[in-house]
């Protein structure tokens, strides 16, 4: 009898932080299909805890707010992200091909119909948001990585000489946010896999080999 008073006694205060760390992710991952299936506006914090099987006030313990809870969603995004492009096969000896692929799989990344539904709640929104607070600015690892690759490639020739950090944000703009902002806006150019790599090696070979038929003086 004692022991199962203990038992008992065990479990009452608190849950492991373990099990925190599981409820907030299986709530940002039911807020993640609402919020890009539905808009922001479309989406309760009371849909959310259904969505998930928990209660309503589990939800507000751990995110205040909707907008406090579409930031975890975002910062939950972003992760991924990174995640993803950490797991890329790493290519030796090429460092041109290195940031070609790294590119390339950014660009695939940020095309994600999920992702794409974020961002543009993120522009959509930007009046809530900015109200209630912005996401925080933190360094961007992704970034990091992709101005690394500029700067190996810069090493070798294969890239001019000039600010890496301005060159990979270059990349960026051209490579992905072209499309991305695209997408966002409806678009049905990039609807296909077949589609986004027909601009992405469209797009590289001008970035690499230039637009112009001959020099310029």
């Amino acid at each position: 009898m004692a022991a199962k008073s203990m038992s008992s006694t065990a479990r009452i205060g608190r849950p492991p932080k373990a099990d925190q760390d599981m409820a907030a992710e299986r709530i940002i991952v039911a807020a993640t299909e609402l919020f890009a299936g539905r808009g922001f506006a479309g989406t309760s914090m009371e849909q959310v805890a259904s969505h998930c099987g928990a209660g309503k006030d589990t939800v507000y313990r751990r995110f205040s707010s909707k907008v406090a809870l579409f930031e975890a969603v975002v910062d939950h995004a972003h992760k991924q992200a990174i995640a993803k492009l950490e797991k890329l096969p790493s290519v030796s000896g090429d460092p041109l091909e290195k940031l070609r692929l790294l590119v390339l799989e950014l660009l695939h990344v940020n095309m994600e119909p999920e992702l794409i539904a974020l961002k543009r709640i993120t522009f959509s929104e930007a009046v809530v948001f900015e109200k209630n607070g912005p996401i925080p600015r933190q360094p961007d690892p992704i970034m990091a990585k992709l101005v690394e690759a500029v700067g190996e490639a810069q090493v070798i020739g294969a890239i001019g000489t000039g600010d890496a950090a301005e060159i990979a944000s270059h990349l960026i703009h051209c490579m992905v946010a072209l499309p991305t902002a695209a997408a966002m806006m409806g678009s049905s150019a990039f609807d296909s896999r077949r589609n986004v790599e027909a601009h992405f090696d469209r797009t590289w070979h001008w970035l690499i080999n230039g637009v112009s038929g001959s020099k310029v003086p």
